[in-house]
């Protein structure tokens, strides 16, 4: 398996947990989405264990480039466009809401994750972008959202050694993070609370109704859970009987690229991205990372589960991208390559909430490659959802999976 350098460099959890033989709750899977999930109802008093196949952060979330957005990636114009005004703005509000949550969690727990909340900038990577950025920024004004357009004669200024580049949108609010430190700070924080965190537990079935579900692993082990919380984004298509996953949602895999550390590279702390968020790239300790492009090969790497390996004509395609537009490295090595495997669903929104047709299931997943940018509040709503019966944040109607139940 080729790993991130995200997952090369952090540290494992400090304990392990012993698979309990029952908990009021069972979360199926280990990335972000799992363990804010896990947090949130430990907390609260509710016993929950997090059921994680490999290592906690070992997939999704430890395998995409650590950036923290706001609005889907999608310029603001365009959710607008899709969504309609009311529900764009509480969509965006949602993605803020996360991050300050996130941020203050990170803060009074003490996790040393690599935050720089230093801002984004979407990057206009022709005129016709720049024009997108230009009715984007006028939203933004008018619905009083911090923002600063950068024209391209300010760029760099903003973004120094850069070229071709049309202008920018400069987005105060996003950040960027080291995504597996992050995740396993808040997995350590779990198991403060009371969580049970068990790694290498694959479960191959769910049997039984709401109050005694039996989760059965691989390996012959099993335990009892009087609720189900699936945050597997593929995998949990086939744990779901309903069929309502399989049916909604689907795999596309992400591909990054990134140098050993460079000398005095010039590029800022910011989150960035070009061509409407389909290329994304930031710095990290001293090391530029890439990712993107899967665009630029035939079938998009649409439908692929496989993250042990990559696709060369993609690589290429990202080094001639930053030959293009950063040419302080042309003649750098990218010698780190890895990819990861995100979920997807039709109209580009998450599943959170109940699953129709299975009383005491509940999903929170198909984050569309935002995951960062949604799970951590998400997690609590879901907590609160399972808890209370309802969360009270006006988003999460958004989000219900049963928008795509069959009639």
């Amino acid at each position: 398996m080729s790993d991130s350098l995200w997952l090369r460099e952090a540290r494992a959890l400090d304990r392990a947990d012993a698979l309990p033989a029952r908990v009021d709750v069972a979360v199926v899977g280990g990335g972000i989405a799992g363990v804010s999930t896990a947090l949130h109802l430990a907390r609260g008093g509710t016993s929950v264990a997090v059921l994680e196949q490999r290592h906690i952060a070992a997939r999704a979330s430890g395998r995409n480039d650590g950036q923290l957005l706001l609005g889907l990636g999608e310029h603001y114009h365009r959710i607008h466009g899709q969504f309609g005004a009311e529900r764009a703005r509480q969509l965006w509000q949602f993605l803020a809401d996360n991050h300050e949550a996130l941020r203050a969690e990170l803060a009074t727990a003490g996790v040393a994750c690599g935050l720089h909340e230093r801002g984004g900038l979407r990057l206009a990577e022709t005129p016709h972008e720049w024009s997108e950025l230009q009715e984007a920024s006028t939203l933004l004004a008018a619905e009083g959202k911090a923002h600063e357009l950068v024209a391209p004669g300010e760029l760099p200024r903003w973004l120094p050694g850069s070229v071709g580049f049309h202008g920018a949108l400069f987005l105060p609010g996003e950040a960027i993070v080291q995504p597996v430190e992050m995740v396993r700070g808040i997995a350590r924080t779990a198991q403060s609370a009371g969580a049970a965190i068990v790694e290498g537990a694959s479960v191959s079935a769910i049997d039984g109704d709401a109050g005694d579900f039996e989760i059965r692993l691989g390996d012959g082990r099993s335990m009892r859970a009087a609720v189900v919380v699936h945050c597997t984004s593929t995998l949990a298509r086939e744990l779901d009987p309903s069929g309502l996953l399989v049916r909604t949602v689907f795999p596309f895999r992400g591909q990054v690229i990134a140098t050993d550390p460079v000398v005095d590279l010039p590029f800022p702390d910011h989150a960035m991205s070009s061509n409407f968020c389909y290329e994304y790239f930031r710095v990290s300790r001293s090391r530029f990372v890439i990712g993107g492009k899967r665009w630029s090969v035939p079938g998009e790497q649409l439908g692929i589960l496989d993250d042990s390996s990559h696709d060369e004509r993609i690589t290429a395609n990202l080094l001639a991208y930053v030959h293009e537009h950063f040419p302080a490295l042309r003649g750098v090595p990218f010698p780190h390559v890895w990819t990861g495997i995100m979920a997807g669903t039709p109209d580009g929104l998450p599943l959170v909430g109940a699953l129709p047709g299975r009383p005491g299931t509940f999903a929170l997943l198909a984050f569309n490659g935002y995951g960062l940018s949604f799970a951590f509040l998400a997690g609590r709503c879901l907590a609160e959802a399972i808890v209370d019966g309802q969360s009270p944040h006006p988003a999460m109607p958004l989000f219900a999976p049963r928008r795509f139940a069959s009639d």
